[in-house]
Parts: C-alpha cells; sequence; structure tokens
C-alpha cells in the first residue's frame, strides 16, 4: 500500500502536469537581481574559462526578456567581479518599451535591490552606488550593457542580430503558449556559435527535452541540483498549482538531466 505522502505527492505531480497542459500563458513583468547563484558558478568556473580559453574577441553576450534590467546587471557585476580583464558586450532585450526605457537610466529602491532572497551585501556594493535612498547602477557595470526593444518571436530581428557566446531567454519561456514557445527557442538556438551556451531556466520540461535533443544542443549537468534549488527559492511554493511552478527535484526519470539542467551547450566544430 502506498503512504498517505507518496500518494499526496502523485497527485500533486498530476495536477501540475494538467495545469501545464491547460492554463493559458500570460507575460509577467517581473524580476529579481541575483536569481540564481549556482548557474553563476556554473558560468564562473565552467562556461566563460573555457571561452576564453579559446579566443581573444570580446564576448558577445544576448539577454531576451531582460524586464527592468535586473538579469544582465546582475551577468555584468558578476563577471567584472571574477574576470576583471575580460572584455565583454551585453546586449539587452524586451518586448516591453516601458521597461526598457526604465532599464535604460536604471535607479532602483531599496526593495526593488534586495528583492531576490541571494542578494548579498558584497553584491550590492559591487553593483550600485547609494543616494539618497536610490540605488543607482554603477557606471563601469553600466556601460558594458545596451537595452533595447525586441522580439525573440521576430525571425528578421534574430536574422540580424547574428551570432552569440552566450544567450540568455530565462523565466519568459514558460509564458508563451506552446507554439510561440517553441518558435523562440528554434530563432534563440539560431543564435549560438560553436561553442556558445544557451541558458533557459523557466520552460516547460518535456519542450526542454525535446527542443534540446532536436538542435543537438548537450546539457551542462554541473550543478544542476542546486541550480534546480535556486529557482524553488522562488518557484516552489504551491507549485503544483502553476505552470511556472517548480516542482521536487528528482532523478526517476530517464531524461531528468534535460528535465532539470537550465544551461545546454552548442558543439564546438
Amino acid at each position: 500500500m502506498e503512504s498517505p505522502s507518496r500518494f499526496k505527492n502523485l497527485v500533486r505531480h498530476i495536477k501540475h502536469w494538467f495545469i501545464v497542459k491547460t492554463s493559458p500563458r500570460k507575460n509577467r513583468v517581473y524580476t529579481q537581481f541575483y536569481r540564481f547563484p549556482h548557474q553563476y558558478r556554473v558560468l564562473v568556473e565552467q562556461v566563460v574559462p573555457q571561452m576564453t580559453d579559446t579566443k581573444g574577441a570580446p564576448l558577445r553576450i544576448l539577454v531576451f526578456g531582460c524586464c527592468s534590467g535586473a538579469e544582465p546587471i546582475s551577468l555584468s557585476a558578476v563577471l567584472r567581479r571574477n574576470f576583471p580583464q575580460l572584455e565583454y558586450r551585453i546586449e539587452a532585450f524586451d518586448i516591453v518599451p516601458s521597461v526598457i526605457e526604465r532599464a535604460q537610466n536604471p535607479c532602483y529602491s531599496r526593495d526593488e535591490v534586495y528583492q531576490g532572497p541571494f542578494v548579498s551585501e558584497t553584491f550590492v556594493s559591487e553593483t550600485f552606488d547609494l543616494a539618497d535612498d536610490a540605488y543607482r547602477v554603477k557606471p563601469e557595470i553600466l556601460q558594458t550593457i545596451s537595452f533595447h526593444v525586441g522580439d525573440m518571436l521576430d525571425a528578421n530581428f534574430i536574422d540580424e542580430l547574428g551570432q552569440a557566446d552566450l544567450v540568455f531567454a530565462q523565466n519568459v519561456l514558460f509564458h508563451l503558449p506552446a507554439q510561440n514557445a517553441r518558435r523562440a527557442f528554434a530563432n534563440l538556438q539560431c543564435l549560438l556559435k560553436p561553442g556558445a551556451a544557451l541558458f533557459v531556466n523557466g520552460m516547460d520540461t518535456d519542450m526542454r527535452v525535446q527542443l534540446t535533443k532536436k538542435f543537438q544542443l548537450q546539457p551542462e549537468a554541473y550543478l544542476i541540483e542546486e541550480i534546480h534549488n535556486d529557482a524553488r527559492q522562488d518557484r516552489g511554493d504551491s507549485w503544483a498549482g502553476a505552470y511556472w511552478g517548480r516542482k521536487p527535484f528528482s532523478r526517476r526519470s530517464r531524461e531528468w538531466i534535460r528535465e532539470h539542467c537550465t544551461i545546454y551547450r552548442k558543439a564546438s566544430v
């Protein structure tokens, strides 16, 4: 006989599966600073060193669904802290013009800066200048980022962008209807240079398995469980009742690595 807790867990998974398949998707203008610390560890310890060992040109980084700037700003702060000599350029895009206007002159309240559970005093002091209770991004970080209105569903726009070393589309694909999410993913993978990395936290797991296989992207499994649990800090409460909920980590599926992985690499030539 199954235990009550095991039965309850099964019911939660079935409920979540049903909600993922049937709930209407809706764009959310929501973001946090320093959202996925273990992703940053993988970036610093695995991804960037493998790229900078073999090339001298500046890294080109594309961020989609950038909202009011928290992710590209956090990313730039991490890169400056860990690779002070690294040359890189971040191009950040969102479909909402008002949030791009905000990101182009970023000044935040204390509540906005400290909203994320992983924000530390060290991160804040290295990223912002405080004046009159307002947190303004340090010029040396901001000068590495440009913000633009851009739609990853627009194939012509994607073609004009060209390819990049790092591509981020996090907590955005699961807000799109399935057909649009598939189209967006196909466009995103076109942006990857050989050896490039795609960061896609926030995507329906069955779609992630299917599409990463289709486009022959290899999962970066380092710290996969830790990254998963970072996302659960934000999306784990009542996870079964929302399509964007992050279910508990499990190795029971044959495809557990691709289901849980959020970083994928394109093969080098």
